[in-house]
């Protein structure tokens, strides 16, 4: 996931889409974006090609017939010709009638029924999987799951695996746990990743150590703040 003016970007864990295994929808805008060692965004809502090609702003022809561009070609879609030119033709009634209607606020809507109508069945037809973006696969969606599952020490939940899907969404490394023997045959481990380090409590054994920095991890992510954060030695 990226921005055109960050590179890479992660969803704000305690956001409704950030709690989201994978989001099938090709797009997200936004309201705000937070930086904390990386870029955070929030009140996200995901959107369709459709949405995005009629109200995200100008839209122009690409080299090929089927190509459209938006924003000097850093966003990219392909249709067939006759389709690229409907959405071209319909955009611009749409942007027209938008303008109008500022204008002159007292305008009856009446008078661009069939605009509207047709703006609303080609949103509502669409089935949101990115189609006109080049090389993206569908995903079908799934029910959103909490991102931390309360649970003991020796619960099922994969809080490492949930941290390193988090993460590689967001296109970052693999995260690195490194793993210490206390004096009384405890341990205790600390995940690092994004010159971040995250240590968790002291367990019996070194999977449960690192599974409670991972927890660590997650919910400094999912609450934006930890009581056990340090910054990455640089060695």
């Amino acid at each position: 996931m990226k921005t055109m003016e960050d590179g890479q970007v992660m969803l704000y864990s305690s956001s409704v889409n950030g709690q989201e295994a994978k989001i099938p929808y090709p797009w997200l805008v936004f309201n705000e974006k937070i930086k904390v060692n990386t870029v955070f965004l929030r009140d996200s809502t995901a959107v369709s090609d459709s949405v995005l090609l009629l109200f995200g702003g100008n839209v122009s022809r690409g080299h090929r017939d089927g190509h459209l561009k938006m924003l000097g070609g850093y966003l990219e879609f392909f249709m067939k010709p006759d389709l690229a030119e409907m959405y071209l033709k319909l955009k611009r009634e749409l942007d027209d009638y938008i303008l109008c209607k500022m204008l002159n606020p007292k305008m009856k809507i009446k008078l661009s029924e069939e605009l509207i109508s047709v703006v609303r069945l080609l949103i509502i037809e669409d089935q949101c999987n990115g189609r006109f973006t080049f090389g993206r696969q569908e995903v079908i969606p799934k029910k959103s799951k909490p991102l931390i599952s309360k649970s003991s020490e020796g619960g099922d939940v994969n809080v490492k695996g949930l941290l390193q899907t988090l993460l590689a969404r967001a296109g970052h490394d693999v995260p690195r746990y490194r793993t210490k023997e206390l004096r009384n045959n405890h341990f205790k481990a600390a995940v690092e990743f994004n010159g971040m380090q995250f240590v968790g409590q002291s367990c019996s054994n070194k999977k449960l150590a690192e599974k409670d920095a991972a927890k660590e991890a997650l919910e400094w992510l999912n609450c934006g703040s930890s009581s056990d954060l340090r910054l990455k030695d640089a060695k």
